[in-house]
């Protein structure tokens, strides 16, 4: 996908993007993905062990972080107004049209519904079981990444959606081995599923976003991808103010930061850096499907899934039994099927070029 175009008038994208360029973005974007997908479960799930109530509140937080956007959306702006220079058409602001406006709200609305459910599940779960379940996301996504965009599947990519199934499977068979004491099983196993429904929603989403691009009739500049993530945020986080305010949670803020056993000022440093963190994921996750693919994107959230069971077990002192490990590495060996699987291609496709 073109990030930049040499052809693009003035004022409406700046100056083309070499190869290389197009690169160090798809690392960048790789390297915020990373850190949300393994520090993002820790810290929405240290809210709720330190006395956090507010499962809308925290769903909020995963996207309160959009003005970041817009901070880098304007040095973007100022670059690309002192580059161009003076000229009789002055340097475009947005390039973002009504029609990209409107599908990127309607996607924010659906991340702000995955947001929640996600919330949900770990205010009532191990990071490290809802981790795993997570897991099962890179299934959905290859699914919806074949209907919506008709990503070609091999035998190494069937095999991978078909090990984390069982992985997911593995752990719901067991599901309350590490159901936390103050927990009835009924609130675990809701927690349980409404992970699962998380995963599912956000395995169409990516897709969709990778559809999005596609359809969007001009170039996609990564400029004009910051700009729909920023859009898809703030509708997200709308959504999620929403069932704050009609469930009196805004009101019940002071109160709980009084009570919070990190005290007020650690409760402000939480909720900023869950904020932070879950923007870099985002970010991130759009970042890598306009650089690579929607499928690479939830393939590399899937792969730090073994970093958050690690610094889970180790921070949070949570229990990690066999069944744990079983899904573990039936992930594992869904993840290397899966990139054995990319290699593969690519030294194939290679060859078949070369000659």
């Amino acid at each position: 996908m073109e990030l930049e175009s040499n052809t693009t008038p003035r004022g409406e994208g700046g100056r083309g993007m070499s190869k290389s360029t197009k690169k160090v973005l798809l690392i960048v974007n790789c390297i915020l993905l990373s850190l949300g997908s393994a520090c993002g479960p820790l810290v929405l799930r240290l809210y709720f062990l330190k006395g956090g109530k507010g499962v809308w509140i925290s769903a909020g937080l995963e996207t309160a972080g959009w003005p970041f956007v817009l901070v880098a959306l304007l040095a973007s702006y100022l670059y690309r107004r002192r580059t161009n220079g003076p000229g009789p058409e002055p340097t475009k602001v947005s390039f973002i049209t009504w029609r990209l406006f409107l599908a990127s709200a309607v996607l924010g609305l659906l991340t702000g519904l995955d947001d929640y459910l996600y919330a949900s599940g770990v205010s009532y779960l191990p990071v490290s079981t809802s981790s795993l379940i997570i897991a099962s996301q890179l299934a959905f996504t290859a699914v919806f990444a074949f209907l919506l965009v008709k990503q070609k599947f091999t035998a190494f990519s069937v095999n991978a959606v078909f090990l984390l199934c069982l992985g997911a499977g593995v752990l719901a068979i067991h599901a309350s081995g590490d159901k936390p004491a103050n927990e009835t099983k009924g609130q675990y196993f809701m927690g349980f599923f409404m992970t699962v429904g998380a995963a599912v929603l956000y395995g169409f989403v990516l897709p969709a976003i990778e559809l999005t691009y596609s359809k969007a009739r001009q170039n996609v500049t990564y400029t004009l991808v910051m700009e729909m993530q920023m859009v898809m945020s703030f509708f997200a986080t709308l959504f999620n103010v929403v069932g704050m305010i009609f469930h009196h949670e805004i009101q019940t803020m002071p109160k709980e930061a009084s009570e919070f056993e990190l005290g007020k000022v650690g409760y402000c440093m939480v909720l900023i850096a869950t904020a932070l963190v879950w923007q870099c994921f985002f970010v991130g996750a759009v970042g890598v499907v306009s650089c690579g693919s929607s499928l690479l994107s939830g393939v590399l959230i899937a792969t730090f899934l073994p970093v958050t069971e690690i610094l889970a077990v180790f921070i949070y002192h949570e229990p990690f039994g066999a069944e744990k490990a079983i899904a573990l590495v039936l992930s594992i060996w869904g993840f290397i099927s899966y990139f054995y699987g990319e290699y593969k291609h690519t030294k194939k496709s290679t060859h078949t070029t070369s000659e």
